[in-house]
């Protein structure tokens, strides 16, 4: 999931599509492509002790941050797309609340499958 997300995310960025979003629209759709990749990311350390999954989600989430400013900058270097600080927002909205609610499950997972 987490890595379908992120292909799906670069694809997106570097290609141009034809009727641009309206804003409101395009918040919402930056916000769900990178809500699974927090959740995905936060699932993806469940089996590591509680204090380093803490520290590992915190890393997962500057990372998909990184991957969100990238893509941004991306855009904003093409002819045809425009980076935008409010995307990066809704991105880091996505992102960030992804990992809360991947933190929230992964305890509750790992307790299930053992």
């Amino acid at each position: 999931m987490t890595a379908l997300s992120a292909v799906i995310i670069a694809y997106a960025t570097l290609t141009t599509g034809g009727t641009p979003p309206t804003d409101a629209d395009d918040q919402v759709l930056h916000f769900l492509l990178f809500f699974p990749l927090g959740v995905g990311g936060a699932l993806w350390m469940a089996n590591l002790p509680m204090p380093a999954q803490r520290r590992a989600r915190a890393l997962i989430l500057l990372v998909i941050l990184a991957f969100a400013a990238a893509t941004e900058l991306i855009q904003g270097a093409m002819p045809t797309r425009d980076g935008s600080l409010a995307d990066f927002i809704a991105d880091a909205a996505g992102a960030g609340l992804g990992v809360l609610v991947g933190g929230f499950i992964a305890p509750r997972s790992k307790r299930e499958a053992n």
